[in-house]
């Protein structure tokens, strides 16, 4: 059977998916026969971007044969211009720097083509080589400051980015004097030595130069099989052993899956990529240095580089050229480095240790990926990293090169795309009984593609950009070959919520994020059938991860949909009939109290008094809200507000529709407001008429009731869309604040007349103040979540309200555990806060989360247990989630705002303030567990 029939071409894979170009450019238009004359192309500037984009598609073949005589035919225009046309010199040089960059994966291609420009005119390998040695002198500079980098290519960082150039002069190192590739190598790998034995402690850039140098060795393989490059390559690992590996006894915090103090099993024991490079290349040195890895270009190359070599005029044999060894900066330049997109592959090196995310392996008897122990499992991890980092501004062509892989290398690594998994059962059981020998691959490559992208995804502390870019790269993974990815997803999707009980509190958030992302679209399509027994099963529970994530699934579908959309995906079809989930319909309430109905009867009763005519009169309009709601097919969300205080059956109607028309206006100045405002609070204390068809009512608190009228009237008025409420927001700032008691900030006004009158309040009438805004959002949109926190935190960004409050409501009731719209707003306050609030902030957030857990009562000295659920234990099975549920919230808190942050901004009077409120845990075990956080301290 041809190896190569499986294997689809860059052309074939497009037209599959729907593409017809190579993802950079537009197709080109249909070409009418119009009257004007069409624009002139310069010549030479038509051949820059032909060669440019050969060189860019270079390896997309699926056939060798093929590959090899389209890149002697591409090198023929090279040859010809690159000596003479200045721009094409440049373009093809830039064009190979970035093609090594980008899509490392098309280095040995690239080579190719090098290897054939060699030996037609050996001046253009020589201009390669000398370009991308001074590439790397340029980039190791700039770590000291002599020059600036080029920041547009420095995405995976300056030492990532020397990675790459180095992988290529292995493959090209055939041309290359002397094994001077070796000596670099070796240099570079010294120099990491040094840079860690100068220290106790772990050094970051130390290690990933370490590691840089080892995985880039193997490429020397990639065109020579001599016996004396293995005597080279021993010699690298013999200097390799004298790297020190120095890393912390403990790095709980940046682990993706927590046992809860022993309470479960997690899926595997995380390996740091660090401490797995070497053993895998002694592993290969066992097998003498045997890699079946990259494609073996050798009986189409030579032949015609023998031909070319015949035809030589100048030189008959092949042209070596010399590699010079760098400069390199000194100890202390590399100590200060810091690199400068902070969202960098250096970066995540200096500050961490590497571990990698495992997935599919778990879930198999055989692998459908490559061990990370081994040199080619650590190979495809490194490449896909790469792509995804440096290719970061095209997802499209991301996504299609991740698909493409297994174009480049042997073809007998992996099984043909699209392969199902119970065919790969029979390949592996025919593997153990002899029936395939050799034996097949069950090796998929569109696992390692979604694997690798969700190593990035649930990176931590930390993802290198932002979530949505990896699942937008997923999703166009999953659309350009359905068939074949659908599945892999779908395992995927099961590895995670199976383990959802140990996963670590902020990747349950992304895994909800990305989940969300995923099946939003593809039509909102997921086999609910496998989810109905442990909705069933945790019924009871309200903290439990996996009721958690059912419900907040869907809660964030509604938000991108509407509830009908949602309700109707809740099916599947057996026997051709179709059958509905109705379990799940009980998450489609997704208002942010368990019962709307008594909480907004009970809250608007106790603004007018609580009397019993009140609340019957409320009751009443409610329900008749109720049912008019029920009347419509698809009520809008618009449509659920209850919005009371205009209600000509309610008392002080008249003065809402004062508030209401006031608030409506295009202007009204800051005096009127105040006028406005001490006249309905006025109308408010007074003691409301009896009449024959009005309750009447003695409002308890009618400063709370204003500041409710108020918030609530603005929030209605601006409901028809985010837009419209923060509009209407921003416009009457000074005027919210006055409200709220927050100071304004003194301006220079036209009108002195024209400002408000001070209020002279307390701390505690401010405080009052605050928490009576917050509460007239929260009734207001009691039914959205989403909007609540929305309003919020604009209010917060208008500096009417202060974060704390907010803060404080979202541990009152547990809402940050349990509702993914509150734990996302917090999570977003925090990160736009600036450093004196955030300090502040967390601080607070800290006391809180030791005093909740001390609430808990859940013991002292004894590790809190998770029992199992029986019919009579629930309450307390869920006191033992949320115990947990908030260890882990403290862990991400503590990991993302505490363990990476300048010294600067965390110095030693923080830490011992953070310890001081740590000492305050009761629970011995928890305490202990926290405490050794400060460990693993960067």
């Amino acid at each position: 059977m041809d190896p190569e029939s499986n294997k689809r071409s860059r052309d074939e894979f497009e037209e599959q998916s729907g593409h017809a170009n190579d993802g950079r450019f537009p197709p080109q238009q249909q070409n009418f026969d119009y009257d004007f004359k069409r624009q002139r192309i310069d010549p030479a500037q038509e051949l820059i971007n032909n060669v440019c984009k050969d060189i860019r598609r270079l390896g997309e073949n699926s056939n060798v044969a093929t590959q090899i005589d389209d890149v002697n035919y591409i090198s023929n225009p090279i040859v010809a211009e690159f000596e003479k046309i200045e721009s094409l010199r440049n373009a093809i040089l830039s064009t190979m720097y970035a093609l090594i960059i980008e899509q490392p994966h098309k280095i040995n291609a690239l080579g190719n083509l090098v290897f054939i420009c060699n030996a037609k005119n050996f001046v253009i390998a020589k201009y390669v080589v000398e370009y991308l040695h001074t590439k790397m002198q340029l980039l190791l500079d700039s770590i000291g400051g002599e020059v600036q980098a080029d920041t547009s290519r420095e995405n995976a960082g300056v030492l990532n980015n020397i990675k790459s150039i180095l992988k290529f002069f292995g493959a090209i190192s055939p041309i290359i004097d002397d094994y001077s590739v070796v000596n670099v190598l070796k240099q570079l790998l010294q120099f990491a030595i040094d840079l860690q034995g100068g220290s106790e402690k772990r050094n970051g850039i130390a290690q990933e130069i370490y590691y840089n140098v080892l995985i880039a060795t193997p490429y020397l393989l990639s065109n020579d099989k001599s016996e004396e490059l293995h005597g080279y390559l021993n010699d690298i690992i013999e200097l390799a052993d004298k790297f020190p590996i120095i890393e912390p006894d403990s790095n709980t915090l940046i682990q993706p899956f927590d046992n809860k103090m022993e309470n479960f099993e997690i899926p595997y024991q995380p390996k740091k990529m660090v401490s797995l490079i070497l053993p895998a290349l002694k592993k290969l040195q066992a097998d003498d240095w045997q890699l079946k890895l990259f494609l073996d270009f050798e009986p189409f190359l030579e032949p015609i580089l023998k031909t070319i070599l015949e035809n030589n005029a100048i030189s008959k044999d092949i042209v070596k050229h010399k590699l010079p060894q760098l400069s390199l900066p000194s100890t202390e330049k590399m100590n200060k480095y810091k690199p400068r997109n902070e969202d960098s592959i250096d970066r995540i090196w200096q500050q961490n240790s590497r571990v990698l995310l495992q997935v599919y392996n778990q879930t198999t008897e055989f692998e459908t990926v490559p061990v990370i122990e081994s040199y080619i499992g650590l190979f495809f991890k490194d490449l896909s990293f790469d792509i995804l980092t440096n290719l970061s501004f095209n997802k499209t062509e991301a996504s299609i090169q991740l698909s493409i892989l297994d174009l480049f290398f042997n073809r007998e690594l992996f099984t043909p795309m699209g392969t199902s998994i119970d065919e790969l059962i029979e390949i592996d059981t025919k593997n153990r009984t002899g029936g395939n020998n050799p034996p097949l691959s069950t090796w998929k490559i569109e696992d390692i593609a979604v694997e690798s992208i969700l190593t990035m995804i649930f990176q931590l502390p930390h993802t290198l950009h932002r979530e949505i870019y990896y699942y937008t790269v997923l999703i166009s993974c999953c659309k350009e070959s359905p068939d074949s990815m659908a599945p892999v997803f779908g395992r995927a999707i099961r590895y995670f919520y199976n383990n959802l009980q140990t996963l670590d509190f902020e990747l349950k958030i992304r895994f909800l994020d990305w989940m969300t992302t995923q099946i939003s679209n593809f039509e909102f399509s997921w086999k609910w059938d496998e989810w109905v027994q442990d909705s069933q099963q945790f019924a009871k529970l309200k903290y439990h991860p996996k009721k958690n994530f059912i419900k907040n699934l869907i809660a964030k579908e509604i938000r991108l949909s509407n509830t009908k959309r949602i309700k109707e995906s809740f099916v599947d079809v057996v026997d051709d009939r179709v059958v509905p989930f109705d379990e799940f319909y009980q998450y489609l309430d997704i208002s942010v109290v368990p019962n709307t109905r008594d909480y907004i009867i009970n809250y608007d009763s106790a603004l007018y008094g609580d009397s019993e005519e009140i609340r019957t009169k409320i009751t009443e309009i409610y329900d008749a809200k109720q049912a008019t709601l029920a009347a419509k097919s698809n009520a809008t969300f618009q449509d659920e507000i209850f919005y009371n205080f205009t209600n000509p059956e309610l008392p002080l109607s008249s003065v809402a529709s004062q508030i209401y028309e006031f608030i409506v206006s295009h202007y009204k100045s800051n005096k009127e407001m105040n006028e406005l405002y001490n006249s309905v609070l006025e109308q408010v204390q007074q003691d409301q008429p009896q009449s024959d068809n009005m309750v009447q009512v003695d409002i308890p608190n009618p400063v709370k009731f204003v500041i409710n009228l108020f918030f609530q009237t603005y929030a209605y008025i601006g409901s028809r869309s985010i837009y419209s409420e923060v509009s209407i927001l921003s416009r009457d700032v000074d005027k919210l604040k006055f409200l709220s008691g927050k100071p304004i900030d003194s301006k220079k006004v036209a009108n002195p007349d024209d400002e408000f009158e001070k209020l002279y309040l307390e701390d505690d009438d401010v405080t009052n103040r605050q928490n009576w805004i917050i509460d007239a959002i929260f009734r207001i949109w009691v039914h959205q979540p989403q909007v609540i926190f929305l309003i919020l935190e604009y209010l917060i960004e208008f500096e009417i309200l202060d974060p704390k409050y907010l803060i404080a409501k979202a541990f009152k009731t547990n809402l940050i555990i349990d509702n993914v719209s509150c734990i996302e707003s917090i999570n977003r306050i925090l990160e736009t806060s600036k450093a004196e609030t955030l300090r502040e902030l967390i601080f607070e957030i800290f006391t809180i989360v030791v005093k909740k857990l001390n609430e808990l009562d859940l013991g002292i000295d004894d590790v809190v247990q998770i029992d199992e659920l029986n019919e009579d234990n629930a309450p307390e099975v869920d006191k033992q989630w949320l115990f947990y549920e908030y260890l882990g919230l403290l862990k991400s808190y503590f990991r993302k705002y505490i363990k990476n942050q300048a010294t600067e901004s965390n110095d030693d009077d923080v830490l011992q303030n953070i310890k001081n409120v740590f000492n305050d845990l009761e629970n011995i075990p928890a305490r202990i567990e926290i405490l050794g956080w400060f460990k693993e301290l960067s």
